[in-house]
This record gives C-alpha cells, sequence and structure tokens, in this order.
C-alpha cells in the first residue's frame, strides 16, 4: 500500500497556475473545451479565450465555430461579447450574408478578416472599429469611389486590401491619405507607379506591399521608397498566416516589417531588391 502521506503537494501561485492554462488555451485552442472541465478556477480563467477568435472556414450549416458564434452573439452579455471576441475571420468558402446577424454585435473585434463583403455591410459594421482589416474594400461601396472617412475605418493601424490597385485611378482611392493612423497597407497587383502615388501622398505609412498569389519577374529599380515591397501569399495560406499573427506570431505583416528595416539598414542586397529571399532570415 503506498502511504500517501510520505508525498508532499506544492500548489503552484495561482498567477503563474493561471499564465500556465491561459499559455495552453492560446497556442492551442483546441483543446480548450478540456481545459475548461479541469477546475472551477481554471473555467474562469480560460472561458473567455473560448470566445476571442472565430475563424468560419466552411459552410455555415456545418461551422461549429459560426454555431458558437450564433449562440454567443444571442446568448451572451453584450459587454461580454464586447470583451471577448476580439478576433474574427470569414474565408473564401463562407457566404458573407450569414454574418448579417452576428456581425453588428461583435463590436470588440480588433482584427477583421472578411474574404466577401456587400455594401450593405458598411452599416451592420457601424459600431465597430478595427485595428487590422483584411477585405476588397470596393465591395462595401455601390460605386467606383471608396469612402475610408467612414467610421469603420477610423481606427485603422494595417489594411490589406483585397483589390486590385492597378484596376483602379489614385483618385478612387484618395481617402486613403485621410486615415489617421494606417502605418501598413496591402494591396493585390500593386504596380510600382500605384505604390509611389500612394506612398507621397499617405506620408505615415511605414509598410507598402504589393500582394502576389505566386512568384513572378519584376523590374528592380534603385530608388523605390524602402517602405515597399512584394509579397507573394496564396489564398489557401492566407487563413493559417492570420491566425498564426492573431496568436503574436511572424504574419506577413511582421516579416515586411522586418524586410523594411533591413533596407533601410543597408542589408538587403542589391538595394535595388524588394522582396524577401531565403537568405533574409526572415
Amino acid at each position: 500500500m503506498v502511504d500517501v502521506n510520505r508525498y508532499r503537494y506544492r500548489l503552484l501561485p495561482p498567477e503563474l497556475e493561471r499564465l500556465i492554462f491561459e499559455t495552453a488555451a492560446e497556442l492551442y485552442p483546441e483543446t480548450i473545451p478540456n481545459l475548461l472541465l479541469v477546475a472551477v478556477r481554471v473555467l474562469e480563467w480560460i472561458e473567455p479565450l473560448k470566445y476571442r477568435t472565430f475563424t468560419l472556414t466552411v459552410d455555415p450549416s456545418t461551422c461549429p465555430q459560426f454555431r458558437l458564434l450564433q449562440q454567443t452573439v444571442k446568448s451572451k452579455p453584450v459587454q461580454f461579447i464586447h470583451d471577448n471576441i476580439r478576433y474574427l475571420l470569414a474565408d473564401q468558402n463562407f457566404p458573407a450574408g450569414s454574418l448579417d446577424e452576428v456581425l453588428p454585435g461583435c463590436t470588440g473585434v480588433i482584427s477583421l478578416a472578411l474574404f466577401h463583403t456587400h455594401p450593405s455591410m458598411v452599416s451592420q459594421l457601424e459600431a465597430i472599429r478595427p485595428q487590422r482589416l483584411s477585405a476588397p474594400i470596393a465591395s462595401f461601396f455601390d460605386h467606383d469611389t471608396v469612402d475610408l472617412t467612414l467610421p469603420l475605418f477610423s481606427s485603422l493601424t494595417h489594411l490589406d486590401a483585397f483589390d486590385v490597385f492597378a484596376a483602379s485611378s489614385w483618385s478612387d482611392w484618395s481617402s486613403l491619405a485621410l486615415l489617421p493612423v494606417l502605418t501598413h497597407l496591402a494591396f493585390l497587383d500593386l504596380a510600382n507607379l500605384g505604390a509611389e502615388k500612394i506612398l507621397a501622398a499617405c506620408r505615415k505609412l511605414q509598410v507598402l506591399i504589393g500582394m502576389h498569389e505566386e512568384f513572378f519577374a519584376v523590374q528592380t529599380r534603385d530608388d523605390m521608397d524602402p517602405r515597399f515591397l512584394l509579397m507573394v501569399l496564396s489564398t489557401e495560406d492566407y487563413v493559417v498566416d492570420w491566425k498564426i499573427g492573431v496568436q503574436g506570431g511572424m504574419d506577413f505583416w511582421a516579416r515586411a516589417d522586418a524586410f523594411v528595416a533591413k533596407r533601410r539598414r543597408g542589408e538587403i542586397e542589391p538595394k535595388s531588391r524588394y522582396w524577401i529571399e531565403d537568405e533574409d532570415g526572415i
């Protein structure tokens, strides 16, 4: 028979114990349902993390994350929703119309990625002030000119426009220069000429990315603004990259920051190169 009196059990300090459980939940969100069963105190610590990030990647009728989001918006207090739902992504397989009933309630979202948008979403998002937004911006409007003076865009620091800038004119996007805290901007198929116009008008920009889905041959220029770079990120990889960023990892924005910093320090060779290569260690 084991003499239990021979063993001394030493509890961890509550602060350290909480940090361990919260870290586990953030790194491995799929374990949250099991963690909630450990103890009442762990339930209190971890339950809010259950609602922090919603990644909607399949048909709404078969998407557990969407069902949870629907239940949360219907049953939880408004303040709870505002304080805890922070990250939301709906990918190319998720129809925009299915979000109509839940988006207005997600007032505390700070990072929002929508692969499909429509004009009525502007009113649905009226109370939301995300810091990071990824979306086809032009589809928010039923006319060619994009109005970025709306409250929805007022707190943006990072904007990934799923729009082909080369198919537009600068006049359609001139309100970019009015965004008060925008520091990071990305466009699809951003030609050099378009990059120069944007960087000249948006002096607060720290990074401007021309985003592409596959590698392509480009012409180099020694006099290109060091804030500009080209990146390749496929649609299939985008969700994975977004999740990395939500967890504080090295997403494409962080890699772009690192590359621009290297260019400014003269560590990129040749100086005319404005895309990341393996040798850069980024």
